[in-house]
């Protein structure tokens, strides 16, 4: 399960620069302090990647900062793994005669896989707040908070949330499932679905993960690392030295995220 979890972070950082949030939807705050129990290079060194574990928060431990806002500038993401995924329309037209009701027009949507691990992702306006003052952060964490410091532990700067979300990850080389919607909310031709459809699952095959068509979802976020900066301090009276340290915040950047 870990390498599906680890596939889906390397392909939403691939093809949409963002850290995935895995699972889509897990509640997560800015200012959360998590760490990524299987996010690993091939040497060893951690990595934003699959699932987190929550170990605390900067309010947890004292440390004082401004609440980050919405940017109020949504933007939607739409991402199908290549070579992998095969989509089928299907218009389902009840008409209802001499009764003066408009015709019910429904639209059933196959989605199919073709290989483990595919991704159909779609998250519509999705809107983000994030930490600013990163700088006055750290002199806060020296003050206050040095402490915290854990071995592989990441600082949550920012938070994406889509207004509406559907998610899909297969867990076996051959799955797909049928949703079904009003006609406006999907055009099958573009695979087209609007934040204000109604979207049900009407049917599915093998094993797939699936976050449902969902409000208010968690995909995407930023984090710093935490670093120590170790260094001598003289002592007059013993004319010796003491070992101080210093915190350092350092942005993860997409870029360390895919190297191995």
């Amino acid at each position: 399960m870990s390498k599906l979890q680890i596939q889906y972070s390397k392909e939403i950082a691939k093809e949409l620069g963002k850290i995935a949030v895995y699972f889509p939807g897990e509640h997560i705050e800015v200012g959360d302090i998590i760490r990524f129990p299987f996010g690993k290079s091939l040497f060893g060194k951690s990595k934003p990647l699959g699932t987190f574990q929550k170990i605390t928060s900067l309010k947890k431990i004292g440390i004082q900062y401004d609440e980050p806002q919405f940017s109020n500038s949504p933007d939607t993401y739409r991402f199908t793994s290549k070579n992998a995924i095969e989509f089928k329309s299907d218009i389902e037209t009840n008409l209802s005669l001499g009764t003066g009701n408009l015709p019910n027009a429904k639209s059933a949507l196959s989605i199919e896989f073709s290989s483990e691990g595919a991704i159909y992702f779609l998250a519509i306006d999705c809107d983000k707040k994030e930490l600013n003052d990163l700088l006055a952060l750290e002199k806060e964490i020296n003050v206050r908070g040095k402490k915290m410091l854990w071995y592989d532990t990441y600082l949550v700067t920012s938070v994406t949330i889509a207004k509406k979300a559907l998610i899909l990850q297969s867990r076996s080389k051959s799955s797909g499932i049928v949703i079904e919607g009003d006609i406006q909310g999907i055009n099958s031709g573009n695979v087209n679905i609007t934040n204000n459809a109604t979207v049900n699952l009407k049917n599915q095959k093998g094993d797939v993960f699936m976050k449902n068509w969902s409000d208010d979802v968690t995909v995407f976020m930023d984090v710093v690392k935490f670093e120590k900066e170790v260094f001598g301090v003289e002592s007059y009276r013993n004319a010796s030295k003491k070992e101080g340290f210093k915190i350092h915040i350092k942005k993860v950047t997409i870029e360390e995220v895919l190297e191995d």
